[in-house]
């Protein structure tokens, strides 16, 4: 899954591609935060898989998909502790925090009714997580 598709995703169902069609249902705006979260979910993944297997390698491939699946989003938020990356770069210090947020997000996004969005603020997030995910990606492997 490519993360950039998943940003182009979460932008179309913010209603940011058809400013002129009126305001994006609350469903759509609850569906682009969590496709956000989602963006930066595959984002460190495939950084993971690429790490450690390396990218897009012709043989192994079954090895790339399995770690590229292996992780878990529980423990990824436990990891994204302040306290585990206080010797990280910015960049990844930055994503870390931004998926634990983004996660709180997406649960509240997608369990609760009460939820209710507005679209520039959904926008601005997309940006955000677009932005956090390229400086991720800066950071060389062995910080990600």
């Amino acid at each position: 899954m490519n993360w950039r598709h998943l940003i182009d995703a979460a932008y179309l169902l913010a209603g940011r591609t058809r400013p002129t069609a009126g305001r994006p249902r609350q469903a759509m705006l609850q569906r682009a935060v969590s496709t956000a979260y989602y963006a930066m979910l595959h984002a460190l993944c495939a950084s993971n898989a690429n790490t450690l297997v390396g990218a897009f390698p012709t043989s192994g491939r079954a090895a790339w998909t399995r770690t590229y699946r292996a992780l878990e989003h529980g423990q990824a938020y436990r990891q994204m502790r302040p306290i585990n990356l206080t010797d990280s770069p910015p960049a990844i210090q930055n994503f870390a925090r931004t998926f634990r947020s983004l996660q709180e997000q997406r649960h509240m996004a997608d369990y609760d009714p009460n939820t209710r969005l507005f679209r520039s603020d959904v926008v601005r997030m997309i940006e955000m997580v677009e932005s956090v995910i390229e400086a991720f990606y800066t950071a060389g492997a062995q910080e990600r």
